[in-house]
């Protein structure tokens, strides 16, 4: 699962625990789920797709479309 990093944090780097990492706030990593459950139910981290998602929409939202008139050639 992709979380984004609200706070710098080590944790495991893998499912096994045998590496430790150090994430670090501001960015997006790919976690394993146990982890990137840990890291949501802490404040440590959130989704990274659902901002991406919410950007979009609110891009989406803000920009009108106008359409333009075409002149036939004839």
């Amino acid at each position: 699962m992709e979380i984004k990093v609200l706070k710098t944090t080590v944790a495991s780097k893998n499912e096994t625990g045998t590496q430790c990492f150090e994430y670090i706030e501001g960015e997006v990593y790919d976690i394993y789920n146990d982890l990137a459950e840990v890291f949501l139910a802490e404040g440590w981290g959130e989704k990274a797709i659902d901002d991406l998602e919410n950007q979009a929409i609110d891009n989406l939202e803000n920009k009108q479309f106008k359409t333009k008139k075409v002149k036939n050639a004839e």
